[in-house]
């Protein structure tokens, strides 16, 4: 995998894929980058659960579909297993922040054991952790992460 490992939480795919505007241009930007190797891309197994629910719910066959067949490791994407050492690195983070949930927790132990640099999320409940650079989901996250590389 090429260029900085990022860590593409799963409101980046459903921001891409499922609404219109500055958010979604942004998302679409980010996957356009790794696409270009400009960035290679990790995320969780556990990104696909959560990314599937609205598609189920809404009976959209679709894009559950196209979630199916995108979400799948290859040249410039990882799709990282929820192992062992992922829920240890989870719990490990749920002790240091209480206030932590478990499905987040294993969002930033996976970015860590992938050793990515930036997680990109627009979730505000995401903490930061050590090594890692939270850069939100707006217009302005491709050239933060542009402008961090060293």
């Amino acid at each position: 995998m090429k260029g900085d490992r990022i860590y593409l939480d799963a409101n980046v795919f459903i921001s891409a894929y499922e609404s219109r505007g500055p958010r979604s241009d942004s998302a679409w930007t980010i996957l356009e980058a790794v696409e270009k190797e400009e960035f290679s891309a990790v995320s969780s197994e556990l990104t696909l659960a959560e990314i599937l629910v609205g598609p189920i719910r809404d009976g959209d066959d679709k894009l559950a579909s196209r979630y199916h067949e995108m979400f799948q490791s290859g040249e410039h994407f990882l799709v990282a297993p929820v192992e062992r050492d992922v829920l240890i690195e989870a719990a490990a983070l749920r002790g240091i922040v209480g206030s932590l949930r478990l499905p987040d927790a294993i969002h930033v132990a996976t970015a860590r054991l992938q050793e990515c640099k930036f997680v990109v999320s627009d979730d505000r409940r995401l903490p930061t952790a050590p090594g890692l650079v939270l850069v939100r989901l707006d217009r302005d996250a491709l050239r933060n992460m542009r402008d961090r590389k060293p």
